[in-house]
């Protein structure tokens, strides 16, 4: 006898609480990272500059602390927009993990040969498969909520044209 218990992982307007969860994590990791741009705060030694990818581009120094932010406020806007259960969040989330793992492959492939890079080119390598999953699993859970459209999904929550 199979139990369903589908019902007890979604709310009550038919989102997941996984994606709620999602959200959540993207909403803190977005903060941390907003605070690491904004007070510069690096990873490893001192010596190091402050380094950031975005679009598979290497950024240092004050362009690396603006793309960090810009990808802090990208993981907020698109946490809040899924906390609010909003499609417009999803598709953000989705659109943003699309370039993550875009971004991974040309940082990859343009730093394959590059020595200096080198131990970079392996962290992205590790990192494309688990970012992914993550991507795969985002969108098998948003499938059906980016199908239903705009239509409202319970009496409640429709509304006539004067409100």
């Amino acid at each position: 006898m199979a139990v369903d218990l589908e019902h007890e992982f979604v709310s009550a307007d038919g989102w997941p609480r996984d994606l709620q969860a999602f959200a959540m994590a993207s909403l803190f990791w977005g903060g941390f990272l907003l605070v690491r741009s904004i007070f510069a705060l690096r990873a490893g030694a001192p010596t190091v500059p402050f380094e950031d990818v975005f679009l598979g581009v290497k950024f240092y120094a004050d362009q690396a602390r603006l793309t960090m932010a810009l990808q802090a406020i990208i993981f907020v806007a698109f946490a809040i927009g899924i906390l609010m259960h909003k499609r417009w969040g999803l598709i953000l989330a989705l659109l943003y993990m699309a370039q993550v793992i875009i971004g991974h492959v040309i940082f990859i492939a343009s730093n394959l040969g590059v020595d200096s890079q080198r131990i970079h080119v392996k962290i992205a390598s590790i990192e494309s498969p688990v970012v992914l999953l993550i991507a795969l699993y985002v969108w098998y859970r948003a499938r059906p909520l980016l199908r239903r459209g705009t239509a409202p999904t319970s009496v409640n929550s429709a509304r006539t044209p004067h409100s």
